[in-house]
């Protein structure tokens, strides 16, 4: 190194020097500053999006698009670039530009993401209403299911158009009066079951591991089997694609009213071929209070799951996933008083779930569009102790000790044919396999009896169908036709019985044909009306033909003698967007022979309510579902949305038995809830491109009903109820991690109330506080 006295020793300009160091300088920082610039873009409509997330975390790189779509990211030196562009309402892009050592400008174009099926043409301006031509759908994203701060899967449904929630914590869901094995709920696809009565119930679920959650109404028995009569709940998980490299989230809530623990924490890693997720969720909670202060005994939960997810997209047309859950419930129990008596505490002392699935997906985009393939298998134990108290001295006389185990496995076969522009044929097979077993030990503390009965080993069901399902464009695609037809085979098998009557046990073989047709006609631009009529069949399930179980309301015992339940179901619907308010208009009906249903046991003698199942030969359930939203932005200042979200749903059922024809007047059926409303009202502000803040409030009512007699010496009245909640929330996008703390508030006004068709009393005031971290 020279000084400035020995360069001009060697006569050397100085200034020139310095001139050329400060070139050299300004050279060197500008190779270290260079710009990425873009543009993202809606590719139907060719509109700029804005409030993109662009983010490279493996260098620190993150930007937001501003209203016209655009970006800038800056390098501090060269750097190998992989960007991932994200946003809650579009499907993410990944782009890898590889080692940027010059200014680089690119565009990008993506789609909506609310399209999740193929007919998805009109979406409305909600945060919860999806549009469709040919069916009502709801699709709850994860930012609902997060600003509910919801414990369950029944707390995320309960806000859908014909869904009824009749319990805390563990409960069946009812969709148009009718659950258990007439809804499909689904897992990425692939069917989910369970030992209850109420069939799938979802207590086993992580709600904060799904992307959304899909409620399609309305007779699919064709396409999905004989559990989809009264339409399907889709559980989609989340994509682990979304952001590349490592990232993942921190979640934490808690609730006053039970004490409510939840504490969450996720990792993923992706790059754009392969990508591995792992979650892991604990839930605890103490008995809750209902309205004015009282304790629902018996009403805790203690909960831990686990999910593990692989993924591998080899290219823009195959992709393949594996994934499996583990949920470890621990002790949870049925309120007292929840069959009518104080005398009997019915308690799981543990619950546990294990779900594996493996699916495989091809897109030849040639005449076969689309090819969709999955297996999948479950394994279940749960252990539940009835204890029966004396009246007179309060003491523990009677103990009924239940360990159900149950396993089943099943597949699913899907193809897609374009055979030319108007017409698309939809051709498959599906299956499952089921087994369950319930050794049962019965001890009479009064004169010490103890008996080791094995009620069914190995009972079960083996369903196998193919199916076939066309649609027909006509007038310029403003009319579509479709038609379906499904056969399937069931064989039913109660295993191995011992006990004092029977030791063989009971089998039977049904074949059933499901048809389905149905159009749909573009009223005007975004206006569409639709029609759809289908024959539908639904076999006894081994789990009410064979199993004693408890519901949310009594217990209920199997019926051997079960047979098969057909249906003629009627659907009709006028949906769309007019101006700035979009609608949806659903009328139903089923008029069903063999109805299924589960009817009160006067000749039980058991303690409290109890029932079992039994055949109608004639049973009608018809009703109707008005959801309106509508979305203002620019409401009092540039940065505000205000949205609104109304539902109003009419359902009711007859018994047809003694009736002379299908329109008679009937005798109310039990399981059909009241009319019921919701309305819902935000306020949204955009703060800066990374942060965001809303409020929200809610009310939900239903009015009183009349009930079908529990008991045989007259009915009994549900009483109606009016709940209202309400909701806040900030979030902030940061460059190491986003994060947002929301509140919530259910039952404000603390109303002591009896949810529909529960004895026990709900929740009451309940506030919830959440904090989210996600890096």
């Amino acid at each position: 190194m020279y000084d400035i006295e020995e360069i001009k020793r060697y006569n050397l300009n100085y200034k020139l020097l310095a001139i050329i160091i400060c070139c050299l300088l300004a050279g060197s920082f500008s190779a270290y500053s260079q710009t990425i610039r873009g543009v993202i873009s809606d590719k139907d409509t060719g509109k700029p999006i804005s409030d993109f997330t662009v983010s490279d975390w493996k260098i620190k790189l993150w930007g937001v698009t501003n209203a016209k779509g655009s970006f800038e990211l800056r390098l501090k030196k060269p750097a190998t670039v992989g960007l991932s562009f994200s946003h809650v309402g579009y499907q993410s892009v990944y782009v890898s530009l590889g080692k940027v050592m010059n200014d680089t400008v690119i565009r990008i174009e993506t789609k909506s993401k609310i399209t999740a099926l193929a007919d998805v043409n009109v979406t409305a301006p909600l945060r919860r209403q999806v549009l469709t031509q040919s069916y009502s759908q709801t699709n709850i994203d994860e930012m609902v299911i997060e600003e509910k701060i919801a414990a369950s899967l029944i707390d995320v449904l309960e806000e859908v158009p014909g869904i009824t929630k009749r319990g805390e914590y563990h409960s069946p869901i009812v969709l148009r009066g009718l659950g258990g094995k007439r809804l499909l709920v689904t897992e990425d696809g692939n069917r989910r079951m369970g030992n209850f009565s109420g069939s799938f119930m979802g207590q086993g679920v992580n709600v904060y591991d799904l992307a959304k959650v899909e409620v399609i109404k309305g007779p699919a028995s064709v396409m999905y089997g004989p559990g989809a009569i009264t339409g399907i709940i889709n559980m989609e998980t989340k994509s682990p694609f979304l952001l590349s490299g490592w990232h993942g989230r921190a979640l934490t809530s808690y609730g006053t009213n039970n004490n409510e623990k939840t504490a969450l924490g996720s990792v993923n890693w992706a790059d754009m071929d392969h990508a591995v997720s792992f979650s892991a969720r604990l839930r605890d909670a103490n008995d809750y209070s209902v309205g004015k202060g009282l304790k629902a005994e018996n009403s805790e939960y203690h909960d831990k799951d686990m999910r593990l997810s692989y993924t591998w997209e080899g290219n823009n047309s195959l992709s393949a996933n594996a994934e499996s859950e583990l949920h470890l419930g621990g002790t949870w129990g049925r309120p007292v008083g929840f069959n009518g008596t104080n005398y009997m505490r019915v308690y799981n002392p543990n619950d546990d779930t294990w779900h594996n699935a493996f699916t495989l997906k091809w897109k030849p985009e040639t005449v076969l569009k689309r090819i969709e393939a999955s297996v999948y298998f479950d394994k279940e134990n749960r252990r539940q102790i009835k204890d029966s108290y004396d009246i007179g001295t309060g003491k523990l006389s009677y103990r009924e000790d239940v360990k159900y185990s149950n396993y089943y496995g099943g597949w699913r076969c899907l193809s897609v044919l374009s055979l030319n522009k108007k017409m698309e044929l939809n051709i498959g097979t599906d299956g499952v396999y089921y087994r369950i077993q319930s050794p049962t030990e019965y001890t009479d503390f009064f004169h010490t009896i103890n008996i080791k009965n094995r009620v069914s080993k190995d009972a079960g069901v083996m369903l196998a169908g193919v199916f076939a399902e066309t649609e027909y464009k006509s007038m310029d695609s403003k009319l579509k036709i479709r038609a379906g037809l499904r056969a399937d085979y069931s064989r039913i098998n109660e295993g191995d019985v011992h006990d004092t009557l029977q030791t063989v046990g009971r089998k039977s073989s049904v074949t059933a044909w499901n048809g389905t047709a149905g159009a749909v006609y573009e009223v005007s631009p975004n206006v569409f009306s639709s029609f759809q009529v289908a024959r539908s069949c639904r076999m006894p399930d081994a789990s009410e033909m064979f199993i004693v179980n408890s519901t949310s309301d009594g217990v209920v015992y199997g019926n051997p003698n079960l047979t098969p339940e057909y249906g003629l179901n009627l659907d009709a619907g006028l949906r769309g967007v007019v101006g700035f308010l979009s609608f949806d208009l659903s009328m139903f009906g089923n008029f069903l022979q063999d109805f299924i249903s589960m009817e009160y046991w006067i000749g039980s003698g058991k303690k409290g309510i109890n029932y079992s199942y039994y055949n109608i030969d004639r049973a009608r359930i018809f009703g109707a579902e008005l959801s309106i939203g509508t979305k203002w932005k620019g409401c009092l200042h540039p940065d505000n949305t205000l949205m609104y979200n109304g539902m109003f749903v009419f359902t009711q059922g007859d018994k047809l038995t003694d009736a002379p024809g299908w329109f008679s007047v009937g005798v109310p059926l039990r399981n059909i809830p009241p009319f019921n409303f919701y309305q819902d009202i935000s306020l949204r502000r955009l703060i800066n491109s990374a942060s965001s803040v809303y409020v929200s409030s809610d009310v939900r009512l239903y009015i009183t009903q009349n009930r079908i007699a529990p008991s045989a010496d007259g009915g009994y009245v549900s009483p109606g109820y009016c709940l209202f909640g309400a909701s806040a929330g900030y979030s902030h996008k940061g460059r190491a991690f986003d994060w947002d703390v929301k509140l919530r508030g259910d039952n404000l006004t603390d109303n002591k109330y009896r949810p529909f068709e529960s004895l026990v009393y709900g929740m009451g005031r309940n506030v919830k506080l959440m904090l989210n971290l996600k890096f």
